[in-house]
């Protein structure tokens, strides 16, 4: 009878210490589990930065404001530094050439024939108001960015719009005028949308386009210096 309790309970011990064993290797195992994905667990977490820290940068947050309403979906033709030729131009028939200076601000399909508002990018004083070849409607505005003079460029407005006239202030997200129709005079046979430059410095300068990539150091990208 003792050999029976003695065989029972040395089963019963064995069978404790296999649990405790088995619990100490699934507990080992789970450990360098978790350890072996610390570091591709960090890296989804430096790629997830990452992307946060690029779609913070594709909305600017610059010191200017938007000349026109929903001013980030509009940008889907020329940019800021584009190279365009008649051949590759988003824009056809295109009569350019050369390295886009500004940004080109298109209207949506239902503002062909609506006014379109556009606003003053920042505080600043009307240098030129006039029509000139490749705009139609032209405004410039001398402001500052950064503490530095730079001249904004407003281009194919409706010039009959614009009720101030050169010399006059313009205060940051006041409405400048309205943008001119499409194959007109008032854009220089252009379609209707706004050009919008801004130039380093206090000359006026008013170039769609510069024929070198050096060219463009006198230039600002403009969406990289505004609130979308």
């Amino acid at each position: 009878m003792d050999r029976k309790i003695f065989i029972l309970f040395s089963i019963v011990v064995v069978f404790v210490l296999l649990i405790f064993y088995n619990l100490y290797s699934i507990t080992t195992i789970d450990k360098t589990i978790v350890e072996s994905s610390l570091p591709k667990i960090n890296k989804i977490i430096g790629k997830q930065t990452a992307l946060e820290v690029t779609q913070t940068a594709s909305h600017p947050t610059g010191p200017f404001v938007s000349p026109i309403d929903r001013a980030g979906e509009r940008v889907t033709k020329k940019t800021f530094g584009q190279f365009i030729t008649p051949q590759n131009s988003p824009v056809q028939p295109e009569k350019f050439r050369g390295y886009h200076t500004g940004t080109d601000f298109e209207i949506f399909p239902e503002e062909l024939n609506a006014d379109v508002s556009v606003k003053a990018v920042c505080d600043g004083k009307i240098a030129l108001k006039k029509t000139a070849t490749g705009y139609g409607g032209v405004l410039v505005e001398s402001c500052e960015l950064d503490s530095q003079p730079v001249i904004v460029i407003y281009g194919h407005l409706k010039l009959a719009s614009i009720k101030k006239s050169t010399g006059d202030t313009l205060a940051q997200g006041e409405e400048i005028g309205i943008l001119g129709k499409a194959y007109s005079a008032e854009t220089s046979g252009e379609r209707k949308h706004l050009h919008l430059g801004i130039h380093k410095g206090a000359g006026v300068n008013i170039l769609g386009y510069v024929q070198s990539k050096a060219g463009l150091s006198g230039w600002l990208d403009p969406v990289m210096n505004m609130s979308l």
